[in-house]
Formats: structure tokens, C-alpha cells, sequence
């Protein structure tokens, strides 16, 4: 299986909406710019949607291309293989109640600021 191949593998597997939208379109165009993201599916932040796929384990390679306006834009591609990273699939995780309540016990609660 080439490196290509086992990140369409594992694209194919994710299905959480926004990073679908995103996967779905460079396989289909080989890139998506941040231009697309907003102007052709309306979300007003693109860097989320490309950190949506991210979280979902997927490597992407963000490169610079001139936009409709002449002014430098990113765009996102499939990045390597090597960085996939496995136990990401499914998104970011929820820390079990139990779990969040024994670590506050532990270290003590959050410090904001």
C-alpha cells in the first residue's frame, strides 16, 4: 500500500461533517483553499475545518496559492503518511466524569487565565 493509499484509507473513514466537507473536496480537486472553505461552503473560519481534519488524525500540508483577489491565500493537500497519527480517528475525546474528577482530587482544579 503506498503512503497516498493509507491516507485515502484513513480519510475515508472519518465522518464528522465539516471534515468530510473538507476531505471529500481535495479528493476530489487535490487542494482546498481557504477561499473555497468560505466562499463554496460558507464557514466563516477555514483554518477550523482544516483543524477539524487534523483532529481527526488525517495529515494535512497547508501551502500558500494566489487568491481570486491576487492576495496570497492557504490552501490544504494531503500531507505524509509518517504523520498520520492513529489514535486520533474519531476526533478529539471527552475525559470520562470519573476520570476528570480523580485528576481534579490529584493536582487541584484548572487555572484559567
Amino acid at each position: 500500500m503506498s503512503a497516498d493509499e493509507k491516507v485515502l484509507e484513513l480519510a475515508r473513514k472519518v465522518t464528522a461533517h465539516r471534515a468530510k466537507v473538507v476531505i471529500d473536496h481535495i479528493i476530489k480537486h487535490g487542494h482546498i483553499t481557504t477561499e473555497d472553505l468560505k466562499e463554496t461552503y460558507g464557514y466563516n473560519h477555514p483554518p477550523r475545518a482544516a483543524a477539524d481534519v487534523r483532529d481527526q488524525g488525517v495529515p494535512l500540508e497547508t501551502f500558500k496559492v494566489t487568491g481570486g483577489d491576487g492576495r496570497k491565500i492557504a490552501a490544504y493537500r494531503f500531507g505524509d503518511s509518517s504523520k498520520i497519527e492513529d489514535g486520533k480517528l474519531g476526533g478529539r475525546k471527552i475525559l470520562p466524569k470519573q476520570l476528570k474528577k480523580s485528576l481534579i482530587e490529584r493536582t487541584g482544579p484548572p487555572v484559567s487565565g
